[in-house]
């Protein structure tokens, strides 16, 4: 009787859950970014209007945190839908991955914080390129196993399209820190280009 190799006898489902606890843990923890007026701040409805008000920047930075890591989310799901399998090689690019989902949080709130700041935006840059670097990764890496991946999940269309898509989104936030040096509150909005994708990348 063959004997199973231990990267097969990893349930997909298991890794599936792991991911999406992950994310949905950080993007809800992203909200913590914006803080609510105390008390002490706040006297009567016109102070907590224009408190509020004031941190439109924060909403910015939130607002864009959570659809980058949405935009990471499902990119994630479109590697793990098309696995037969996976082994630890994989696993562990997923957990490097899931770490630095995690401390997405922080960037955010430091960058809401002190936007006005090259080396907050930096480091919210510098966060965003190594998700998206390590899906590159991954994605190359399951191009190279091929036993990882459903024969029915993919053709050779697409391997060229998602490998485009990849490349694309590691050089957004190469663009944001590009764009940090010259302005950095605003440095952000690169990743506005992500919901016009579709114009840059064909099929």
């Amino acid at each position: 009787m063959k004997r199973e190799s231990p990267g097969s006898e990893i349930r997909i489902n298991r890794l599936e859950a792991l991911t999406d606890g992950v994310f949905a843990i950080a993007m809800t923890i992203l909200v913590l970014s914006l803080e609510v007026p105390s008390r002490s701040q706040v006297t009567s409805q016109s102070e907590l209007v224009q408190n509020i008000m004031s941190k439109g920047y924060q909403f910015l930075s939130y607002f864009i945190s959570f659809f980058v890591i949405g935009s990471i989310w499902i990119s994630t799901i479109r590697r793990t839908h098309i696995l037969n399998k996976t082994d630890y090689k994989h696993l562990w690019l997923n957990m490097l991955n899931l770490f630095f989902v995690t401390t997405i949080p922080f960037t955010t709130s430091l960058l809401g914080d002190y936007g006005e700041y090259e080396f907050a935006e930096v480091l919210f840059h510098l966060d965003i390129l190594i998700l998206e670097t390590i899906a590159l990764v991954q994605w190359q890496y399951l191009m190279n196993n091929k036993d990882l991946i459903r024969e029915d999940a993919i053709d050779d269309s697409n391997l060229i399209y998602y490998r485009k898509v990849y490349i694309f989104h590691v050089i957004v936030p190469l663009l944001g820190i590009a764009v940090s040096v010259f302005t950095p509150v605003w440095s952000n909005l690169v990743y506005l280009v992500i919901f016009f994708r579709v114009f840059f990348i064909r099929r």
